[in-house]
């Protein structure tokens, strides 16, 4: 990179999210090329010592501060209001570059020239540190002033205020100053955790907990060195059982659902899972051995991964059994159930019921995921690759973010509606060591006029090789249609008239079609969306072929023999 002149945050590149309604690839090639240079000019010259990086790194660092805004462009108002200066807002993007900015002040120190250092602070208190005092002790954290997550209860709290904490602790002189920074920390990252509820679910899905989770442990480890231990974030109320997350959530032999905007596979970041196994002294063996060390993606998140910290200080707790048949969150609606150990049960189940005005929400309510072996045979697809739609008033347009793409009814040709009002209400949930079941009233979730009751039940078996029985009892005031939908990343065929077998890897179920005698088809198609990550989704329909003034559906769903090698 030496050779190469830096890529320019020109008006056109800036712009081409608001023409185009897709995050380009040229705009992320920028603000990669920037950042990156900063990064890794910092590190190179701290490990060689010679001065042969100052100079592109100083290069780099005006270049930067003579844009006009650091926010991501997706995150600019539609009429580029922070591009044209008519407000100083702080999203992900600026609280980020900030922190990386005076990190690299801080590692380098004199070794930059006084300009230099000048021009990041300066640059850093105009465009971060001031904007969010003003906004704090003005009481303007709203959109309008594009400092609403101040507050909020979700990832974007935590994210920023890890960005304006590790600036302000990097380039302000005053400790009166530093100290106002983390007070105001210490009191917005509780919104933060409110977010999880009682339970310690993450409505937000584990993609989101690896982002937010990750910058809040990095809030509490600057503040915690910051102040010798005497300000201690990580006992704030919620934060330990935030922390469980997902190793509650996870079903069995590292695969978890994709619940709300994250990639089908995902899974915890493992520098950050052995970072809360140790703080939290969870004791939780897969987790023990893992390294605290993370690969480079910025200058703190290298400092605090790679040197001494609280955790690697905090003795290891000996493991624990922390093994449970199954891990609830009544709050959330989500529970997940197990095998015994040591049992010839080989499946496993994720099943989610809330809201459907979640943060990164999906209209997913009575959804669910079935795991058998180390395969994903009935799954949740993850969300969608960010577009201009995503976010906004069409955001249920996509296939995968409606209900279309998930495991759930279609009622009267109608898919699940948004909003808070459609909730999965919990009737009953039963648990023993032989099976668990769940009973969700959906009722609510379709703007289904002549809908009188839907009642969705699962019954998951532990015994045998194991067993989920999923089951809808509906009734209209008239005869409606009814169908419902099994996702697969897998191979389908039909087994003869009320089967079909699903493949994945080296692992087969079959699905076990009951109507009670009204006919019914079987239909698969592509979901015709781009996910994340990985291939576009199949989607099985399995429609009533008349319309019914009540009915009972029920899916059977079964390992088939051992696994295929």
């Amino acid at each position: 990179r030496l050779q190469t002149p830096v890529l320019p945050m020109t008006l056109a590149v800036y712009s081409l999210y608001h023409t185009t309604g897709r995050r380009t690839a040229r705009y992320q090639r920028v603000r990669d090329d920037q950042q990156g240079r900063i990064t890794l000019y910092t590190l190179a010259e701290c490990l060689e010592n010679k001065g042969r990086f100052l100079k592109p790194l100083e290069e780099v660092l005006a270049e930067v501060c003579a844009e006009p805004t650091w926010i991501w462009c997706f995150d600019d108002t539609a009429n580029l209001d922070d591009w044209y200066g008519r407000r100083t807002s702080v999203d992900l993007g600026a609280a980020g570059l900030a922190r990386e900015m005076a990190a690299a002040v801080v590692l380098l120190g004199d070794h930059l020239s006084p300009q230099t250092r000048q021009l990041v602070i300066d640059n850093c208190r105009r465009r971060i540190l001031d904007p969010y005092r003003a906004a704090v002790e003005s009481g303007q954290a709203n959109y309008a002033t594009g400092m609403w997550w101040i507050n909020a209860r979700m990832n974007w709290n935590a994210v920023c205020h890890a960005g304006i904490v590790g600036t302000a602790l990097g380039v302000l002189a005053d400790r009166h100053e530093r100290a106002w920074f983390i007070a105001a920390a210490e009191k917005y990252t509780r919104d933060y955790l409110r977010g999880f509820g009682p339970d310690g679910y993450c409505a937000e899905g584990l993609g989101y907990w690896n982002y937010g989770f990750s910058n809040y442990m990095a809030t509490c480890e600057m503040i915690w060195q910051a102040t010798g231990g005497k300000v201690d974030l990580f006992d704030q109320p919620q934060a330990r059982q935030a922390a469980l997350f997902p190793f509650r959530l996870e079903i069995m032999n590292g695969l978890w659902p994709a619940y709300a905007d994250c990639p089908w596979n995902v899974a915890p970041e493992s520098a950050l899972a052995a970072f809360v196994n140790r703080r939290y002294r969870l004791g939780l063996a897969q987790w023990q051995t893992v390294g605290l060390r993370r690969r480079v993606v910025s200058i703190p998140v290298m400092l605090m991964y790679g040197c001494p910290n609280s955790a690697s200080e905090t003795p290891p707790a000996s493991s624990a059994d922390g093994y449970e048949l199954r891990s609830f969150f009544p709050q959330g609606g989500v529970l997940t159930c197990r095998p015994a150990l040591g049992s010839p049960c080989r499946l496993g189940v994720s099943i989610k019921g809330g809201n459907n005005a979640e943060s990164h929400n999906h209209n997913d309510l009575g959804t669910f995921v079935v795991a058998v072996g180390k395969e994903l045979l009935i799954l949740d697809p993850g969300g969608e690759v960010y577009t201009a739609r995503t976010f906004s008033k069409n955001r249920y347009e996509s296939n995968l973010l409606n209900s279309f793409g998930h495991p759930v009814p279609v009622v009267a040709g109608q898919l699940q509606r948004t909003g808070a009002e459609a909730q999965a209400h919990i009737l009953a949930t039963r648990f023993t060591d032989a099976a668990d079941t769940c009973i969700m009233d959906l009722t609510s979730a379709y703007a289904v006029p002549e809908l009188k009751r839907l009642t969705r039940t699962f019954v998951y078996d532990r015994r045998g090789e194991g067993t989920l029985t999923v089951s809808d009892e509906f009734a209209f005031t008239s005869p409606q249609s009814f169908g419902n939908a099994l996702i697969t990343h897998g191979t389908w065929q039909k087994d003869g008239a009320s089967a079909l077998t699903i493949s994945q890897g080296d692992e087969t179920i079959r699905v076990t079609i009951d109507t009670q005698g009204v006919p019914f088809t079987i239909e698969g198609q592509t979901i015709e969306e781009q996910p994340l990550v990985g291939p576009k989704p199949t989607r099985i329909g399995i429609n009533l072929t008349q319309p019914v003034a009540a009915g009972h559906v029920t899916l059977t769903i079964t390992p088939v023999g051992a696994p295929r090698s």
